[in-house]
C-alpha cells in the first residue's frame, strides 16, 4: 500500500510538473522578448518576468523527478538493465537542468544589475566558456541516453500508453537540439514532452485508483 501512495503521488507529480513545464513553454514566448534574446540575453533577463518564469520551470521539474521515479517503480520488474539505466541518466539530466536553471534565477539577474559584469552574457562569454559549454554536452548526452532508453522500456511495457514514450521522446529531442537550432524548437520540445508526461501521470493515477479499490 506505501507504494501505491508513492506512485498516486508521483502520478499527481507528473501531472503538475508537466503543466507548470507547459505554461513555462507558453508565457516564456507570449512574456519575454524571444527574437531579442538570441542575439542579447541580457535584454531578457532585465525583463520583470524572468525570474519568476525560471521559478516555475524550476518547480515543474522537481515534480517531474519525483513522477519520473513512480513510474520506474512501476515497471522495474519487467524494464531490466536498458530500463534502469534509462531512468539514471533521465534523473541525471533533469537534476543538471534543475542546476541550470539555478543560474537563470539567481546569477544572471546579479550578473546583468552590475556594469562590471554584464559583458558575461552580453557578449556570451559565460555561454562560450569551456566549462559551461562542456555542461551543455554533458546536459544533452544525459537527455538523449536517458529518453532512448527509458522509452524504449515505456513503450514495450502494458503499463502506460506508447503514445507517451513517443511524445517524451520527440519532445527531448527537440529540447536537446534547441540551443543549438532555435529557442523556438527548444520550447517546442518543452511543450510536447509535457503532453507525454502528463499521460504518463493521468495513467499511473488511474491504475494506483483501480488497485486501490482491489484492496
Amino acid at each position: 500500500m506505501k507504494l501505491l501512495t508513492l506512485q498516486k503521488f508521483g502520478g499527481i507529480s507528473l501531472i503538475s510538473g508537466s503543466a507548470l513545464l507547459s505554461a513555462y513553454s507558453i508565457f516564456f514566448f507570449l512574456l519575454l522578448p524571444v527574437g531579442e534574446m538570441r542575439h542579447d540575453l541580457t535584454i531578457a533577463v532585465l525583463n520583470s518576468n524572468w525570474i519568476w518564469l525560471a521559478m516555475v520551470a524550476f518547480l515543474g521539474v522537481i515534480l517531474m523527478l519525483f513522477g519520473f521515479a513512480a513510474v520506474y517503480s512501476r515497471l522495474y520488474a519487467e524494464s531490466g538493465a536498458v530500463g534502469f539505466v534509462g531512468y539514471l541518466f533521465i534523473q541525471i539530466a533533469y537534476i543538471l537542468q534543475a542546476c541550470k536553471i539555478t543560474w537563470e534565477i539567481f546569477v544572471y539577474p546579479v550578473i546583468v544589475e552590475n556594469q562590471s559584469s554584464v559583458f558575461l552574457l552580453k557578449d556570451a562569454v559565460l555561454k562560450q566558456n569551456s566549462m559551461v559549454v562542456a555542461f551543455g554536452i554533458l546536459a544533452s548526452a544525459a537527455i538523449f541516453v536517458g529518453i532512448i532508453l527509458f522509452c524504449i522500456t515505456l513503450v514495450r511495457s502494458e503499463e502506460f500508453p506508447s503514445i507517451a514514450g513517443i511524445l517524451i521522446f520527440v519532445g527531448a529531442s527537440l529540447y536537446g537540439l534547441g540551443p543549438m537550432r532555435s529557442v523556438f524548437i527548444g520550447i517546442s520540445g518543452i511543450l510536447i514532452l509535457s503532453i507525454g508526461c502528463l499521460l504518463l501521470g493521468v495513467r499511473l493515477n488511474r491504475n494506483v485508483s483501480t488497485v486501490d479499490q482491489l484492496w
